[in-house]
């Protein structure tokens, strides 16, 4: 079969699956996906959106959040800024949150096939990635930004590997891109990520230069990795520009006000950087799901047989009392203050990783352990 139309079947499948799984999207109804920061993102954008709408401008200020901020931090239209179309086409041109779906899924093939992996096993790897449980999490609280910079991971890390294979071109021009559309997106702490990745992947490729004897090389394609993300960073500097200006006044700027001495940092306090953190333990969540008890949402109650439910018939005769002691019944007992599920991977692929320890060989192999390494002991905290 012709090589591009492997990929053109693939993509059309990933667009049709997609359709398909969230069918109630494209109904007549148009149904939406209920998601609390989105409905939150609503009612404090409701007064620049009023405004946009009858004086065909968009405010730079708005008085619907902290007694008044920057609108320009909320809703104001980039209309200038044309990475915006690219964005759409490697989303499908599907409506969220179908479309960010496919774009994880998209992304990881693509990163898949540069890996020179056959386009069918591709195809289940990037379903695999794109069906993890914690996209959905994200997407069902509304974390639109942070999922639509995700989805630019996999293309970048897919690009830079191009890079460091001497397709410098190539490599550059495509880490261009991504690297502009993951700006684009929106979510400076995901690019922080992955730049921390893209470092390991650095010092391995420079670790190898150096035992090669071909470092001039590498400076080579360092200095074609670094000049396609100084052309990123002029695409969207208007955005990351005004940011980091607001951000000096905002909870993430230097304060003294906090009430621990040991506590205070430059930025957020460390315990509300942290409250979210995994647990050490929680972590086995990525092949066992339901470890610490899975959702917040989900009670005991939901299970007739479960001895919370016979204590409740027995002992709870109050309808009041009923209520409030529900609220204590919830099945997760780990160390977040509350969540929508675990984040689970899923047993068969963490099964095929691990034989992949055994079976890789190469640069890849160390830095992929390295990375995976690091970003379970951030997600510690």
């Amino acid at each position: 079969m012709n090589k591009y139309k492997k990929h053109i079947i693939s993509i059309l499948f990933f667009i049709v699956f997609n359709v398909i799984y969230f069918g109630p999207l494209f109904s007549p109804d148009q149904k939406v996906l209920y998601q609390s920061d989105k409905v939150n993102y609503k009612g404090m954008s409701k007064e620049i959106f009023d405004h946009r709408k009858s004086y065909n401008e968009d405010p730079l200020w708005t008085n619907s959040m902290f007694s008044g901020m920057p609108a320009y931090q909320i809703a104001v239209q980039w209309k200038g800024n044309l990475l915006k179309y690219f964005d759409k086409l490697f989303k499908g041109f599907l409506p969220k949150p179908a479309g960010f779906v496919f774009l994880y899924m998209l992304g990881f093939y693509f990163l898949l096939i540069s890996l020179s992996i056959d386009y069918r096993l591709s195809i289940m790897g990037a379903l695999a990635f794109a069906m993890s449980s914690y996209f959905f999490i994200i997407l069902e609280a509304g974390h639109n930004t942070k999922a639509h910079a995700i989805g630019y991971m996999a293309p970048i890390l897919a690009s830079v590997l191009m890079t460091y294979r001497n397709k410098l071109l190539l490599g550059g021009t495509l880490t261009a891109l991504f690297v502009s559309l993951i700006l684009y997106a929106n979510h400076l702490q995901i690019t922080y990520y992955l730049i921390m990745i893209l470092i390991v992947i650095g010092f391995v490729f420079l670790f190898n230069s150096i035992k090669n004897k071909t470092f001039n090389l590498f400076i080579k394609q360092v200095c074609v990795l670094f000049f396609a993300a100084f052309l990123a960073f002029l695409t969207n500097v208007d955005r990351i520009s005004s940011t980091y200006e607001y951000g000096e006044y905002t909870i993430r700027g230097s304060s003294d006000l906090s009430t621990q001495k040991d506590n205070r940092t430059s930025g957020l306090d460390k315990d509300y950087a942290t409250q979210w953190s995994y647990g050490v333990k929680e972590s086995f969540n990525l092949i066992i799901p339901n470890l610490f008890g899975g959702s917040s949402s989900e009670s005991f109650l939901a299970d007739n047989e479960s001895n919370t439910m016979r204590f409740f018939r027995t002992k709870v005769r109050s309808q009041q009392d009923a209520m409030q002691l529900q609220n204590f019944t919830s099945t997760y007992w780990g160390d977040q203050p509350f969540t929508s599920g675990p984040v689970y991977v899923g047993s068969v692929v963490f099964f095929l990783f691990v034989i992949s320890l055994f079976t890789l060989k190469g640069d890849f192999k160390k830095w992929v352990i390295i990375s995976i390494i690091l970003s379970v002991m951030l997600a510690w905290g």
